[in-house]
């Protein structure tokens, strides 16, 4: 069996001042988080509209929404405020139809940091555009001036909801979660279900209620140095085995489509 193709989201970032200036990028953990599990890496273009959509979804098996430096915009759910910091709307754009198709087609994915955000967005919810701003909640960006292996080690906990998603493949109610983000949830989405919960009262992780497949966001970072942390390594581990399942499923209906 080939091995299973995994989509990568690229952010469009202008680099230079140039017309020619525009890069589409992702984080070279992410990549890691693919191929270290077995799976091949497909780049997906910030193209927005243009996006050869039935091409990518018919050579993908899951899609893994990485984090960015960048913020959703805040006409994608429906607030009029300019936004705060770097916007990515060519990603926006792209992330939300990918996310929709995938629901849709029974593809798994996994949504981090700003891949949660988008997955609250495309349902409806709206995001705090400075949670360190809301009365009672935490400062969770990230912590500047110190090592890697100190600005992504575990910040705070996340109490699992009981039954949930991540509470089925943990096994335990609590956990420690690393924290380098500025927008969260606000408003939850009509048709999510939270699965963790920081002290502070912010919602970090949900998951698609009803879903065909693996369809789980979270707002920490598993994929960096997953191998080191049991519950990045499961959690992580776990989308990976929901994309290894849709590629034999995928297989088979070729298979039969073929001999009929």
């Amino acid at each position: 069996m080939n091995k299973p193709m995994i989509g990568l989201p690229l952010c469009r970032w202008q680099l230079t001042s140039r017309d020619i200036g525009w890069f589409h990028l992702v984080g070279e953990k992410y990549i890691h988080a693919v191929t270290g599990f077995g799976a091949f890496p497909l780049m997906i273009p910030a193209f927005g509209d243009d996006l050869d959509m039935e091409t990518v979804l018919d050579s993908v098996s899951g899609i893994m929404f990485g984090g960015s430096l960048s913020n959703v915009h805040p006409s994608c759910y429906g607030d009029d405020h300019p936004g705060l910091g770097l916007a990515d709307q060519p990603r926006d754009a792209t992330v939300l139809r990918l996310m929709r198709a995938c629901i849709e087609r029974g593809i798994p994915f996994l949504g981090i940091c700003r891949g949660v955000q988008e997955l609250n967005v495309l349902y409806g919810g709206t995001l705090h555009r400075e949670v360190h701003e809301v009365e009672g909640r935490l400062d969770h960006r990230e912590v500047k001036d110190v090592p890697d292996d100190v600005a992504y080690g575990p910040i705070h906990k996340v109490a699992l909801t009981e039954g949930g998603v991540l509470h089925k493949l943990l096994g335990e109610r609590e956990i420690s979660v690393n924290s380098l983000h500025g927008q969260g949830i606000d408003r939850l989405g009509e048709g999510l279900q939270v699965e963790a919960v920081c002290e502070d009262g912010q919602i970090e992780a949900v998951s698609v209620i009803g879903a065909k497949a693996f369809s789980v966001g979270v707002q920490w970072h598993p994929e960096y140095r997953y191998w080191e942390k049991a519950d990045y390594n499961a959690l992580i581990g776990a989308f990976h085995e929901a994309a290894v399942k849709y590629q034999a499923a995928k297989l088979v209906k070729r298979r039969e489509a073929v001999e009929a």
